[in-house]
């Protein structure tokens, strides 16, 4: 049976070609087992949808639990009966098939929307991109059956209030959300039909994709460069004619480099990722600084890291500090037990990271002074937003990724990320399953059951966190300053 063109196809073709394609065609037994955070994103959906319904006022029609062949038409029946709401209902056109979380009529006529647990607009105010189009999918099938308003369509967001898209509306260099979903279903009935193409490209989403473990066999049988850190789907398109494979970026000469023109992509930018294909490339490559990197360690030393729940409007769980004094390592949690304890746990890491004792800052990412930031608008009880750039100033702390990782360094792994760069240094997390997304799924497995081993499990992941960043200091003071990565020089042909 030939695979139908849905919102979740035309929604996934956004976020990945590959993925999308293999859900259609992939061999599902190699599938990788879906995490725990994602199945915990799927829970939270649904209980979210169900608290939506439960509020909609005026007439509601479930269709949810009837089976997918009977469902258009019961639609269509109840369409015909015009309750207020209908819920679960299935729009059919040809080939493409449309389950909107919701159909609403008003005096306009019917519109279409969907349930969705994050916000409806970026921070720059724009329609989010992902739940446009499959919004805009519903939308295009309901006008296409003639049963209402193809022009506009709504997303119940996190604060539980409908918000409205104008599908035909320009977007600066954008389409309109209508003209790309035209655009993506057309790609979606090539990948239906098996005539598409599609490509992985390595990214930090892969990491809770299904298809994880086929795509990276793939990358590395192809040494596609976006195994290059920071090379990513975009730049790939501008780099592949010049050097389409990752040892052929690391052949590049310098002289080739100055005489590249590559779209988007400055020669310094070039030659860094030059120098990164050929630590990959090389054997017993290590990482190099390209300039002094002036780090150091201190008499007291505090190794933060924060774990908080962006699904949750970004609430910090836990503050953890690894305190490093006198060849000593002691490790401090401030754990909120419950959301409401946010600010608790808030108020005792800042006083313990501003005690009379004093220590060097050391963190890994803006992560922890963004949300510090937040913090301290969330509980001015607590501290001032100047007192935060003060704990987060150059001469109070270091940020390794930003102030030395990213600007002067390169590294023989696929990222700069804190796990992939200190367990390249034979660090390893005492969880098999260490992630920041698992830490979430196991807040959320606390809150529930209040298990003192959930909450060791997220401590102990939380303390490998911060001993991890003290292993990368150590490491980075050490590494060698070079101009270039290491390449070994083509000898002379002979005569």
């Amino acid at each position: 049976m030939t695979a139908a063109i849905t919102g979740t196809l035309v929604r996934d073709l956004l976020l990945c070609e590959r993925r999308a394609d293999l859900d259609v065609n992939g061999d599902a037994s190699r599938r990788d087992e879906v995490s725990d955070f994602v199945r915990m994103l799927w829970d939270q959906g649904c209980v979210h949808e169900d608290a939506i319904v439960e509020a909609l006022p005026g007439t509601v029609v479930d269709l949810r639990d009837l089976p997918a062949g009977v469902r258009f038409g019961a639609t269509l029946a109840a369409m015909d009966d015009r309750p207020d709401w209908i819920v679960g209902g299935r729009l059919e056109a040809g080939d493409r098939v449309g389950v909107p979380d919701l159909l609403r009529l008003d005096e306009a006529g019917w519109s279409v929307g969907d349930v969705k647990s994050g916000q409806a607009f970026d921070p720059a105010g724009r329609p989010n991109r992902e739940y446009a189009v499959q919004v805009g999918h519903y939308g295009a099938l309901l006008g296409e059956l003639g049963l209402g308003d193809p022009d506009r369509a709504f997303v119940v967001g996190r604060d539980g209030r409908p918000v409205w898209y104008d599908l035909t509306a320009p977007r600066g260099d954008r389409p309109s959300i209508a003209d790309e979903v035209d655009g993506l279903v057309d790609w979606a009935r090539s990948i239906v039909e098996g005539t598409a193409v599609t490509r992985p490209a390595l990214s930090a989403a892969c990491g809770m994709c299904h298809w994880r473990g086929v795509c990276r066999a793939e990358l590395d049988a192809a040494s596609d460069v976006t195994l290059v850190a920071g090379l990513g789907r975009a730049l790939r398109d501008v780099v592949e004619p010049l050097a389409p494979t990752v040892p052929m970026l690391a052949a590049l000469s310098d002289a080739q480099v100055r005489g590249a023109s590559v779209p988007g992509l400055g020669r310094s930018r070039l030659l860094r990722f030059r120098d990164r294909a050929r630590l990959l490339s090389t054997s017993g490559a290590k990482p190099f600084a390209r300039a002094p990197l002036g780090l150091r360690r201190y008499d007291r030393e505090l190794h933060l890291d924060l774990e908080s729940d962006p699904m949750s409007d970004g609430l910090v769980y836990l503050h953890g500090v690894v305190v490093i004094e006198d060849g000593r390592e002691e490790y401090h949690a401030f754990f909120a037990e419950r959301p409401e304890d946010e600010g608790r746990a808030f108020a005792e890491a800042w006083a313990f990271l501003n005690s009379p004792a004093g220590g060097h800052v050391f963190h890994y990412s803006r992560f922890e002074r963004t949300s510090y930031r937040v913090l301290a608008r969330r509980y001015p009880e607590v501290c001032t937003a100047e007192e935060v750039e003060a704990l987060f100033s150059r001469a109070r702390s270091t940020d390794l990724l930003v102030d030395a990782v990213q600007p002067l360094t390169e590294w023989p792994t696929n990222g700069v990320g804190i796990k992939p760069l200190a367990k390249w240094l034979g660090f390893n997390w005492r969880d098999r399953d260490a992630s920041g997304a698992a830490s979430i799924a196991w807040f959320h497995e606390w809150l529930e059951a209040g298990s003192a081993a959930v909450r060791r499990r997220i401590e102990e992941y939380n303390h490998d966190d911060c001993r991890a960043t003290a292993v990368l200091l150590e490491a980075l003071i050490e590494l060698p300053v070079l101009s270039e990565a290491p390449w070994p020089v083509a000898e002379p042909a002979a005569a």
